[in-house]
């Protein structure tokens, strides 16, 4: 039988790998057309490749990259992810809660992340350079504002100051927004762009995420 390795991967649960890893955007655009859910829709607009070429070719580099880098492997008539790309592949098809974050310093430098989950993993995303990205895959799937503040926290080190604003999603559609400025060591924090500002400490960033991102979605 002949092996057709752009056919979807079968969603069971993998074993979790840790640290971070890097994927390139054919990569990443392959993976996320392994399965067509509405919560891979939703991934697709997320990470900005809903205006990306769906033409053979690319998802066809993409295989052919995670091919040569040993995580997707042909079984019988398809391709099986396999690592971190099954990880990611599992979480951009079974995505419950969808938050990106844009973070902006005042010499107009700037990161995105984008933090997908899906009950089960937490996905952080972030572009890099020529069209690379950067993964970092965890479970703390009961406390995801942690995981999203200690990200800020590490923009934050390597930017030296800067403000961010973050947006969540579900299936449902958007469920609320933050917007953070630096304050003499806190933030004043808005429930929109021009909204009335209060001001928490910088050690109150997970209390004030947690409020916008409430635990495990859909639990």
């Amino acid at each position: 039988m002949a092996t057709d390795p752009l056919a979807g991967t079968d969603l069971a649960r993998i074993p979790l790998p840790d640290d971070v890893y890097g994927f390139g955007w054919a990569e990443l655009r392959y993976l996320l057309g392994r399965h067509r859910t509405p919560s891979a829709q939703t991934s697709v607009a997320a990470l900005g490749f809903g205006a990306a070429p769906t033409d053979d070719i690319v998802p066809s580099a993409g295989i052919a990259s995670l091919m040569a880098r040993g995580l997707v492997a042909p079984e019988g008539d398809h391709g099986v992810s396999r690592g971190e790309a099954a990880v990611l592949e599992t979480v951009f098809a079974r995505g419950q809660r969808w938050s990106g974050l844009s973070f902006r310093t005042d010499a107009s430098e700037g990161d995105l992340l984008v933090a997908i989950e899906d009950g089960d993993i937490i996905a952080l995303l972030q572009p890099r350079s020529y069209g690379t990205w950067f993964a970092a895959l965890n479970n703390e799937v009961d406390a995801p504002a942690a995981a999203i503040a200690r990200a800020v926290e590490a923009m934050l080190d390597a930017r030296g100051s800067g403000r961010f604003a973050i947006e969540t999603r579900t299936l449902d559609g958007v469920v609320g927004a933050r917007f953070f400025r630096p304050d003499d060591g806190g933030w004043l924090v808005s429930d929109t762009a021009d909204g009335e500002q209060r001001r928490i400490d910088r050690s109150g960033l997970v209390g004030e995420l947690a409020a916008l991102l409430p635990g495990r979605p859909g639990a």
